[in-house]
């Protein structure tokens, strides 16, 4: 071997070694984004039951009952806060006192920055039509929400809510048949 072929090797070999060490100093920058934050239904807010206007709170009286069986997130971090894209999964059942062969449904979604500390809400309207002989119908909501980088940076206290956005009625019913009085 001779001396220019040597050096051509040890530059051959230096240049090798930097794009090894640039690459690995890139592995930093590159690092993986963080989850997508937690996504909730309070549990009194995941179900409702709509009755007949003026009627009572037994079933021959029920229109319709909503659920709410699942909100599945996806996400895109950014400097200025994350993009969230939010599937709400609602299903209606047709009850016996239904008429209009239509589930009129009022949603939302939230965002809680802390327990209870609710900085964003959303209230959306559905019509779930029962068509044909279907006595149950689901669809999902496809939303896209917009959550600014809290003055902190940091989003671990965020959680993703949603749910039924019920009347005081619907909301002391859902008590009642959840926790019944002795």
């Amino acid at each position: 071997m001779t001396h220019s072929d040597f050096r051509s090797r040890a530059r051959r070999s230096v240049a090798l070694v930097l794009v090894a060490l640039i690459g690995l100093s890139a592995c930093g920058l590159n690092e993986p984004p963080p989850p997508c934050p937690p996504a909730a239904v309070p549990k009194p807010l995941g179900a409702g039951t709509t009755f007949t206007p003026g009627g009572g709170q037994d079933l021959t009286e029920v229109q319709y009952s909503t659920q709410i069986t699942g909100i599945q997130l996806t996400c895109d971090y950014g400097d200025a806060g994350v993009e969230l894209e939010v599937g709400v999964r609602i299903v209606a059942e047709r009850g016996p006192a239904d008429r209009d062969r239509v589930a009129k449904i009022s949603y939302f979604v939230a965002v809680e920055q802390g327990v209870g500390n609710i900085t964003a809400k959303q209230v959306y309207d559905l019509s779930l039509p029962f068509e044909g002989n279907k006595r149950r119908v689901g669809t999902i909501e496809v939303l896209d929400v917009f959550v600014p980088r809290p003055p902190d940076g940091n989003f671990a206290a965020l959680q993703i809510l949603g749910g039924l956005q019920l009347t005081p009625e619907q909301l002391e019913y859902n008590q009642r048949i959840v926790t019944p009085r002795n």
